[in-house]
């Protein structure tokens, strides 16, 4: 997965950011100090949280032991927090955000990998010194995955069977993953943290906007009641309505492109080589049909967290409706800055699978 180059903010206060240009994408390393908020009550209570295995190394082995299966069912969290109103009335949710890390990642797999644990983004999410949101109080530690309760992710046999097809296909263009490609990775996948990257919200009259820092993507969310678009018009990002339940945004977001497989429902980190479909945790490989639909709920929990919630419905790939949920927005340091995101720039995987020419061994680092 590429990410942006930014080596021009290293001043700016709390945020650390390092370019290095590597051979599959630009990573960026954020270090951010934020108090862990305070929270009523979060998906069910504290007991039943999997344990955690150590991280295990590429061409580690599918494991015979069963998948953990002890998550409790879902609740959506609960909290007395009022937030403040905007001059039209809607709850003030503004602001800039970064990601929280995912304590898992997306999903438990069907046949775990032996040694390996389920933590998303251990490689990159965490720098020296361990400064990254964390999870409020009471949160349980679990897949974001938790509709199944088991984590698992619900596909028709033939959406298994292509996602093993696309899987085992990676070094090739037509079956990579969209975000290598640098193509906008759609709801809600765009909203999997990456702490590389931020969040800005803004609210005016009738409307919600979110920002992505990641490719400079954003969302104009609707909240008069007008209905979609003409089912003809599809878009990356889909298209978004809106209304207000309480203090909670919940958005229906249909009309999303399907002119490619590239575009997932979901992913965390770039999956790694040599994992068989079956033993992904990361989500990767599951393109959605024309039926694919989402909604969404924003959950402010506290003045500076924001729980989110997808439940995802696609009778033509899922056997069931299911649902991803984990504590999504973190505000941000006040000296938190979007910077320039770059993508293409020093992609070597992507020049080399589309124009078959190494470059490699002509980059140079930038300190």
């Amino acid at each position: 997965m590429s990410q942006r180059s930014c080596p021009r903010r290293y001043q700016i206060g709390m945020r650390r950011v390092k370019a290095s240009l590597m051979s599959t994408r630009i990573v960026g390393l954020i270090a951010i100090v934020l108090a862990a908020p305070t929270l009523a009550g979060a998906q069910g209570t504290g007991a039943g949280q999997a344990g955690s295995a150590p991280p295990g190394g590429r061409g580690a082995t599918p494991s015979a032991t069963a998948a953990p299966v002890n998550y409790p069912p879902y609740t959506r969290p609960v909290t007395t927090y009022v937030p403040p109103r905007t001059p039209d009335g809607q709850p003030d949710i503004s602001g800039l955000y970064v990601g929280i890390p995912l304590p898992r990642n997306i999903e438990t797999p069907l046949v775990p990998f032996a040694g390996r644990g389920n933590r998303a983004g251990g490689e990159y999410m965490f720098n020296a010194r361990n400064d990254r949101p964390k999870l409020p109080d009471g949160a349980i530690v679990r897949p974001a995955g938790v509709d199944p309760a088991d984590g698992t992710i619900p596909l028709t046999p033939e959406a298994r069977a292509k996602r093993k097809e696309i899987m085992e296909n990676q070094d090739k263009v037509e079956r990579l993953d969209g975000r290598v490609l640098c193509l906008a990775p759609g709801v809600p996948r765009i909203t999997v943290p990456q702490v590389v990257v931020g969040y800005q919200i803004f609210q005016k009259p009738g409307y919600v906007v979110i920002f992505y820092e990641q490719s400079h993507l954003y969302r104009t969310i609707a909240l008069d009641g007008r209905p979609s678009l003409d089912p003809a018009i599809r878009k990356a990002l889909g298209v978004s309505r809106g209304h207000w339940e309480g203090n909670v945004l919940v958005v229906e977001v249909t009309n999303f492109t399907n002119n490619f497989e590239n575009n997932w429902v979901i992913g965390s980190i770039g999956a790694s080589p040599g994992i068989p479909a079956e033993s992904i945790a990361s989500g990767h490989g599951i393109p959605h049909s024309d039926a694919y639909r989402v909604t969404e709920r924003y959950t402010p929990i506290d003045a500076n967290t924001i729980h989110y919630e997808a439940r995802i419905t696609d009778e033509k790939v899922f056997t069931q409706p299911w649902t991803v949920a984990w504590y999504g927005f973190a505000r941000a340091p006040k000296d938190y800055v979007p910077i320039e995101y770059a993508c293409f720039e020093g992609n070597a995987k992507n020049l080399l699978l589309m124009t078959n020419t190494d470059i490699s061994g002509i980059r140079v680092d930038v300190p």
